[in-house]
């Protein structure tokens, strides 16, 4: 008998046959997608990896919500850091710092500390009926924490340059709802550390970049375990106007990330062949307009999100059920002072219309001038 067909017959009889495990990472890696990989078997491996994605770090399920969820996330708040220290000095907020022209420029400092606090949240649900799994879905869940830190100067009044270190831990599940298969818990560790340039242009456009290289892991409940070298490079160009009190802003974002996998281990040995290089180019559109009132400024944005390439070298790796595209809505809460030399803010965001996956964005963020 296979042994998705012993799992299977004893799920139904589960008091008659209680010592046969459920399957797990351990056995799927180790015992499943290994005997593929010596069989050069890849559409079976297809099938165990549509099956059961949270077993693999490297997979490309798992690896777009690491990217986007880690460096993407540590990219964008690089450029939210500039876009507040650059553009936000609008006529409203400098009225009411009492501040213009010569004066305004004079009470800025040359140094900003910054950090920002992200917690993005992603579900998957996709069908994975295939024969070594039986029908059903495959479902997963992860939870990532990105705290990002960052300290810039002015090198002159229009450019900026400073670096930023992005920390992120993650805790997540999966499994197939098939009965045959065990739910199987996740975790994930990484850091990048990336130098960045902010330009303001002119009073209304900024550019900026950034380059970020680190290392990551993924490991299981069991023994599973994997770790990655992963490095990102972004650029973004910012908008930001002002009528009265009105602020009217866009961005335009184009990001590149790629974590590079080793072999995953099991008991600590490790299972060649299951090495992944996964590569995710984006581009990001959105809007934002806000109304200053007293010292803060409510606002509320609209962006849309195109995966532009998802590349992966994993053996066998099946068509990525997740959707290329989708929009997100964000309401935060801004409050800056030139005067104190600090700004902040709040928001939370979420995405809609992307085929398999839903997501969720908390942030909060500080800076302070000096």
């Amino acid at each position: 008998m296979s042994s998705i067909l012993k799992r299977l017959s004893c799920a139904a009889t589960l008091a008659s046959c209680g010592t046969v495990a459920l399957a797990n990472c351990d056995s799927i890696v180790n015992v499943d997608y290994a005997s593929a990989i010596a069989a050069n078997n890849a559409a079976y491996a297809a099938e165990i990896l549509s099956s059961s994605p949270e077993c693999f770090g490297g997979g490309t399920t798992t690896a777009r919500v690491q990217i986007s969820g880690t460096m993407f996330n540590q990219a964008l708040a690089v450029s939210s850091a500039l876009g507040g220290r650059l553009l936000l000095a609008g006529p409203a907020p400098l009225a009411a710092d009492g501040l213009r022209g010569a004066a305004a420029g004079a009470s800025a400092g040359k140094w900003n500390v910054w950090g920002n606090l992200g917690e993005t949240g992603s579900r998957h649900r996709f069908a994975a009926s295939t024969g070594y799994s039986g029908p059903g879905f495959a479902k997963n869940k992860m939870d990532v924490v990105n705290a990002v830190f960052g300290i810039d100067y002015a090198l002159s009044p229009a450019l900026v340059a400073g670096v930023s270190l992005g920390i992120d831990d993650g805790e997540g599940s999966g499994g197939h709802t098939n009965a045959a298969f065990a739910v199987n818990n996740i975790e994930s560790k990484g850091y990048a550390v990336a130098p960045y340039l902010g330009w303001q242009i002119n009073r209304a456009f900024t550019l900026d970049a950034s380059l970020g290289f680190g290392r990551g892991s993924v490991n299981t409940f069991t023994t599973n375990s994997v770790d990655s070298h992963r490095w990102y490079g972004a650029a973004n160009l910012n908008y930001n106007r002002w009528l009265g009190n009105w602020q009217f802003g866009g961005r335009a974002s184009l990001l590149h990330g790629v974590e590079d996998y080793g072999n995953i281990r099991v008991n600590g040995a490790s299972v060649a062949g299951t090495d992944a290089k996964n590569t995710l180019d984006q581009v990001r559109l959105s809007v934002q307009t806000g109304y200053w009132m007293s010292g803060v400024m409510p606002y509320a944005a609209l962006a849309y999100t195109n995966d532009l390439r998802r590349k992966t070298t994993q053996f066998g790796a099946p068509s990525n059920p997740i959707g290329r595209d989708g929009w997100e809505w964000r309401l935060g809460m801004s409050f800056y002072s030139l005067k104190d030399g600090v700004a902040g803010g709040l928001a939370w965001s979420q995405e809609v219309g992307r085929n398999s996956q839903k997501s969720h964005n908390l942030m909060a963020n500080i800076g302070l001038r000096f």
